[in-house]
């Protein structure tokens, strides 16, 4: 219903979303192959499911941020757990994620890869994605309803690690040089590589399975802090 109150009397509705994101995949990565002087066959599947995780990824923190103080008059006068809000938010993002996802059987259709088992492993890696924007929202929508003007630093934050995480770029054209760190240092790539490589049919290191699971587990831990400690006084910050 979220989503479509926001898209009434139009035709397709939400699809407007992904349609503007199937125009961007085509457009950018069209130019940035060319650039990179790479097979658009090779570079345009990696980027596209890049960027559709990554705008999950971006979409949902950069909310949660102000998921609070957006849903101040509700928190005021319906007395819902504060949780609520946070996952009629996430549901909506991942329903909009689950319309993005028809780019990416469109681009197998046109440009085919392997099919192996461990495609399931997007499975567990989307799960391990979810906890960390649950627990990370939850912690940066109280503090941004503490603190306003952290809710701008987040977005332009976001901004510049889109450029640091392998989405426009590869891994494979930093290997060897001083910024290869970036792909490990990096847990938005290691987080984002979780859910890309299994629907590409790429092997995924058990170090970044670990990786993942530590920093789900920090996250949650850090948002069922502030949500137990802070929720009652959330009101009276909004």
């Amino acid at each position: 219903m979220d989503i479509s109150l926001r898209y009434r009397r139009t035709v397709i509705g939400p699809l407007w979303i992904t349609l503007t994101l199937a125009a961007t995949i085509a457009s950018v990565g069209t130019v940035y192959a060319a650039l990179f002087k790479q097979d658009i066959a090779g570079f345009l599947p990696p980027f596209a499911v890049g960027l559709i995780v990554w705008t999950l990824i971006a979409t949902t923190l950069q909310e949660g941020s102000s998921i609070f103080v957006a849903s101040a008059h509700l928190i005021k006068a319906v007395p819902a757990p504060l949780v609520v809000h946070v996952l009629q938010m996430i549901a909506r993002n991942v329903l909009i994620f689950a319309h993005h996802l028809a780019i990416v059987v469109l681009l197998y259709i046109v440009m085919p890869w392997p099919l192996h088992w461990t495609m399931l492993l997007a499975v567990p890696g989307f799960a391990i994605l979810v906890i960390v924007l649950l627990g990370g929202s939850v912690a940066l929508g109280m503090l941004c309803a503490r603190f306003r003007d952290i809710g701008s630093a987040i977005v332009s934050g976001l901004q510049f690690i889109f450029f640091l995480t392998p989405i426009i770029w590869t891994e494979e054209t930093v290997r060897g040089t001083a910024f290869s760190w970036l792909t490990r240092a990096n847990p938005f790539a290691t987080l984002l590589d979780l859910v890309r490589r299994p629907l590409l049919s790429q092997p995924t290191d058990p170090e970044q399975w670990l990786l993942g699971i530590v920093y789900a587990a920090i996250v949650a831990v850090i948002g069922l802090g502030c949500y137990a400690r802070y929720r009652h006084r959330l009101a009276y910050w909004l």
